[in-house]
């Protein structure tokens, strides 16, 4: 693929094609131009539009373990039975621009999906499609255009919060073959923003999207505001991001799990309802982008690959009381390495399919807690009480007073092998110091770095003239 944006007939072969977590799987019969003209076709689009969310480039694998392992969550394990070299650029921050994140055609694909169905909505309204159907599928093409857009800025360019004037990634709200230029970081983030609140504003308040097997997968108004609450705290806008974290919790419809039930709660077949997921990407082998063997659960399972097992820095961080430092696995072939238990596999699948959570409730209590030790103000709340709703379900000790370093402490022990932690350094401008390491080189990263913000790929700059490459790359 020479450009950016893949071509309409390209792509509306693929939206249709196999996603794993559809009850039933749509069959493609029709043209690609009657795919998008009728309200079967697009919401056909529009659950296959989730599809690349799994692949191994994205939440199937790759962008999980790189923010770990650059984040000194992970590391690559010395032992000779799991040195297959698999993640030694992320580990060791050793970047160019053909070893890049490969985030980024998978995104801007399910980028140029979501515009297919979001431009070609208008009209489509019959006696038995309402304009409320039709806004339904714009607010989930919406987040999905979001979260990409999202993950691509916060991957390829410099923080917001340290230089939102710097090179960002392209705004792409048009499918079409084209060679646009970068945006800047701020055009990216307002364009995110802008997505998610019309998505908020026009989604069913109770919207599941049927015939899934996952109602976890799949995009509802809880999701939208829980995205913005991260969104705007990545952003520093602290009462934005708190507000957004009052209202998912607020709802009712999610509760923290306890301590005694969290370690089961990880490699279910689907999300538990009235748990703490809030949207998840569902794993099956029947989608198209299921990794084959280069899956998330069998990387970090020693019994599979193992290429990707914890640091002491990450577990030293755990009290003994604390069931987030339970959830750890060795092997007696490596009894001194321990590999996460959050994806364990699901029942019956040898450790190849695992649902990925992308956003759960803890992280609305961490959120809001930090934005109110910034200065947000949410009646009757108070960082250390958020705090507390994590510790008491923990198994770990209350923090009376909180600071930055205690907030982003916790958030490391909670959100651990979720994908976060990288990100997390680079938004509170935080440099990287590692203990546990055993790579041979960029052990600390200092912020500020150009490394902060990975390269854009090779063929990329290639492909297009507009294109312009990230600093000293």
């Amino acid at each position: 693929m020479k450009k950016i944006i893949i071509s309409l007939v390209v792509l509306s072969t693929v939206l249709v094609s196999c996603n794993g977590f559809l009850v039933q799987e749509p069959v493609l019969t029709q043209s690609n131009e009657l795919i998008l003209s009728d309200y079967t076709g697009l919401n056909n689009a529009t659950a296959g539009a989730y599809s690349p969310l799994q692949s191994v480039n994205w939440y199937g694998a790759n962008f999980i373990l790189s923010s770990e392992l650059r984040g000194g969550n992970g590391k690559n394990p010395t032992n000779p039975d799991f040195t297959s070299g698999r993640y030694t650029s992320e580990y060791q921050w050793s970047f160019t621009a053909s070893i890049t994140s490969p985030l980024w055609n998978t995104a801007y694909f399910v980028i140029s999906a979501a515009n297919n169905v979001i431009n070609n909505l208008d009209g489509k309204e019959t006696s038995e499609v309402t304009t409320a159907d039709l806004n339904n599928l714009k607010a989930e093409c919406l987040f999905l255009r979001a979260l990409s857009h999202f993950d691509l800025v916060r991957t390829y360019a410099q923080p917001y919060t340290y230089d939102s004037l710097s090179k960002g990634v392209p705004v792409v709200l048009i499918s079409t073959i084209a060679q646009p230029a970068r945006n800047t970081v701020a055009e990216v983030y307002s364009q995110v923003v802008k997505d998610l609140l019309e998505a908020e504003s026009i989604i069913g308040a109770n919207y599941t999207r049927t015939g899934v097997s996952d109602p976890a997968a799949v995009v509802s108004k809880p999701a939208i505001q829980a995205l913005l609450s991260r969104v705007y705290l990545y952003m520093g806008k602290w009462q934005a991001s708190a507000d957004y974290a009052t209202k998912v919790i607020s709802n009712g419809k999610y509760k923290m799990f306890s301590a005694s039930e969290y370690a089961s709660q990880w490699g279910l077949n689907t999300a538990k309802t009235g748990g703490e997921v809030i949207f998840e990407v569902f794993g099956s082998q029947k989608n198209e982008y299921w990794g084959s063997w280069e899956v998330i659960s069998w990387i970090v399972y020693p019994g599979g690959y193992g290429d990707v097992s914890s640091t002491a820095d990450l577990r030293n961080l755990y009290e003994a009381s604390d069931v987030r430092g339970k959830v750890f696995i060795s092997d007696p072939n490596a009894p001194d390495h321990f590999w996460t238990l959050k994806y364990p596999g699901k029942d019956g699948t040898n450790h190849l399919e695992n649902n990925t959570v992308v956003l759960r409730l803890s992280e609305m209590y961490l959120n809001r807690a930090e934005a109110i030790q910034h200065g947000a103000v949410v009646p009757g709340i108070t960082a250390a009480a958020d705090l507390l709703t994590i510790t008491s379900n923990r198994g770990a000790s209350a923090i009376a007073s909180p600071s930055f370093p205690s907030i982003f402490d916790e958030r490391r022990k909670e959100l651990a092998f979720e994908g976060q932690i990288v990100y997390d350094y680079a938004r509170t401008q935080t440099s990287l110091v590692r203990t546990d390491y055993d790579g041979v080189a960029n052990k600390d990263v200092p912020f500020p770095s150009y490394k902060w913000a990975l390269p854009i790929p090779k063929r990329e700059i290639d492909a297009n003239p507009n294109m312009v490459q990230n600093d000293e790359y």
